[in-house]
């Protein structure tokens, strides 16, 4: 399974500070086969970051992170 998160960071005005940040989060589950290419993966990756830039008009900071998860199941890896 791949976890794929990003987030992204806006600068806001908000009375009485200097410096304040809006943030939004998006992650998505994939379940990938074995055959699945980097291209394929950086596409998604793609899809991820324009619905959050999408949102967030110039973001100040888009940032994104990928997490295989893998489980053991009677010997073999799942």
């Amino acid at each position: 399974m791949f976890v794929l998160k990003i987030n992204c960071i806006r600068e806001v005005e908000f009375h009485g500070t200097e410096d304040a940040y809006k943030g939004i989060e998006l992650i998505r589950v994939h379940k990938l086969s074995k055959n699945t290419t980097l291209a394929e993966v950086e596409n998604l990756f793609s899809m991820l970051f324009h619905k959050g830039e999408k949102g967030y008009k110039n973001p100040k900071q888009c940032v994104g992170k990928i997490t295989i998860r893998a489980k053991k199941e009677n010997g073999e890896i799942v």
